[in-house]
């Protein structure tokens, strides 16, 4: 039995092989553009650098981007089709191959954001503008973020009262499936949390 790292590991391995056949023209529309031997592509608030030769993804700054985000962008690189844009609109537990996870996607994203920085409206719209995030409508306060160039998502947040506590909902395009499977959205919506935190890729 594989360790979590050696799984993280050969999941890069997996990916970077999907990618090694994806033609330029299909990396450029899914919003990537080639830059010094690897190729761009934009998310959140930075940009990864994803290098096939060397089979490294970075960050800006040159640090290493994390095996959940490294893996998401390889995911997404390597979609083959082209799926429409469409803006965030349904929940994740609406999603047909979703729904038996929609209570561990509850702990692990919106559970988890109200207890950190989705406390207070203050603090969430500091961590909303620190990745990119633009406001949008809903709720008491939404916001909503190109997390890849084809894939925006909407944060939208209802303030306690004298009786319940902050909640929260994430808002997904309805074709999310065509990019994402199941178990890479909880992974990405976790990894939106994450950086709504203030944690780095």
């Amino acid at each position: 039995m594989l360790s979590p790292q050696e799984n993280l590991k050969r999941a890069t391995e997996l990916a970077f092989e999907a990618l090694c056949d994806q033609p330029e023209e299909q990396l450029r529309w899914l919003g990537a553009e080639p830059a010094g031997g690897a190729w761009r592509l934009p998310v959140l608030d930075d940009a990864f650098a994803v290098d096939q030769r060397l089979r490294r993804v970075t960050v800006t700054s040159g640090a290493e981007a994390g095996a959940a985000w490294r893996i998401l962008a390889l995911h997404y690189l390597a979609i083959r089709g082209r799926p429409q844009r469409q803006p965030p609109e349904v929940t994740f537990a609406d999603l047909s191959t979703a729904r038996s996870y929609a209570k561990v996607y509850r702990h692990r994203t919106t559970a988890r954001l109200c207890a950190t920085v989705g406390r207070s409206l203050e603090s969430l719209q500091a961590g909303a503008a620190a990745i990119g995030g633009r406001t949008a409508e809903g709720g008491d306060a939404a916001f909503e973020f190109d997390v890849f160039p084809r894939v925006p998502m909407r944060l939208v947040w209802h303030a306690p009262d004298e009786e319940f506590p902050p909640t929260a909902t994430f808002l997904l395009p309805a074709n999310i499936e065509s990019f994402f499977s199941a178990e890479d959205v909880v992974v990405l919506s976790e990894g939106l949390v994450a950086r709504l935190c203030g944690r780095t890729f």
